[in-house]
């Protein structure tokens, strides 16, 4: 059984920016690792996928809420970010620090002993660029979609593809299937793509542009394993804030803050206005 044991994320996002300390986590010895389905391929190469911690003698609770740090009440050390009321359950209780989110995870992996270096990468597998949708060398790839809802969707998406004309492409997730091809009119749609095929596409493209979306992040950690720029992603940000939670080595388009921003809310209190980044900006950042 694996002497450690792993709680991944429940988002995608996160989970890649997981990914340089899972990978640390690897490195120390046989690592059973629980998360959602797509942290099968996410994590392909880092472990057993378990449902449960077993027997291990050290947990490292990636995902914060109480409900990990219960499941993993059996193991020796527990190691989390103290919120969601866990703190009693957890052996080494971490508070979450002001910088960017993939500190607090290397945090949880140094507690554990691990060495984090490095930024989140994923690279595809040969099978996956064989199966990716061949697109133009010029493709523009537009992801509007995100689970966060209306707080991070940017509202000119569409009219951007308008002027970007044959250039634009949309992709998003399976949530997305019913309303995307109708949101993109005569603009190409990509079907919903397994996450490794998603990921090489997205190295192959010219550019992404996107609202701060779990596929944001799998799209810079697919590029910077395929030795593309990560700054040729661009994303969109208006409740959330890039310093904190944005994908590292993209590029961040940030409207006006009002006084509420940034407020990683799931519903508006406000007037959706730090979502105004002008399509001017965009297209000048894709010229």
């Amino acid at each position: 059984m694996p002497r450690l044991y792993a709680r991944a994320p429940d988002h995608l996002g996160d989970g890649v920016m997981a990914l340089p300390a899972m990978t640390a986590l690897a490195r120390l010895g046989a690592l059973g690792i629980r998360g959602p389905g797509w942290a099968k391929r996410l994590y392909r190469s880092l472990g057993e996928f378990v449902d449960e911690p077993g027997a291990a003698e050290v947990a490292v609770l990636f995902k914060p809420a109480f409900r990990a740090a219960w499941e993993a009440r059996g193991v020796p050390r527990r190691i989390g970010l103290d919120t969601d009321h866990r703190r009693l359950l957890l052996s080494t209780a971490l508070s979450p620090g002001d910088g960017h989110r993939t500190q607090d995870y290397a945090s949880l992996a140094a507690a554990a002993g691990a060495v984090v270096s490095g930024e989140p990468e994923l690279a595809t597998l040969p099978e996956e660029r064989e199966a990716a949708p061949k697109l133009a060398d010029d493709v523009v790839l537009i992801i509007p979609g995100s689970a966060s809802g209306e707080v991070v969707a940017w509202p000119h998406h569409r009219a951007l593809a308008d002027v970007l004309g044959p250039r634009a492409c949309f992709a998003g997730g399976p949530l997305e299937e019913g309303w995307l091809p109708g949101f993109a009119g005569p603009h190409r749609v990509l079907p919903t793509l397994p996450l490794g095929v998603f990921a090489a596409v997205a190295a192959r493209v010219a550019a992404v542009v996107s609202n701060d979306s779990g596929l944001a992040h799998l799209a810079a950690a697919a590029r910077r394993a395929a030795g593309r720029d990560p700054a040729d992603v661009h994303v969109i940000f208006g409740s959330t804030d890039p310093a904190r939670t944005g994908p590292p080595g993209s590029t961040a388009h940030v409207g006006p803050r009002p006084y509420c921003a940034p407020c990683y809310r799931k519903r508006c209190h406000h007037d959706l206005s730090c979502l105004e980044v002008p399509i001017d900006h965009l297209l000048t950042a894709l010229a």
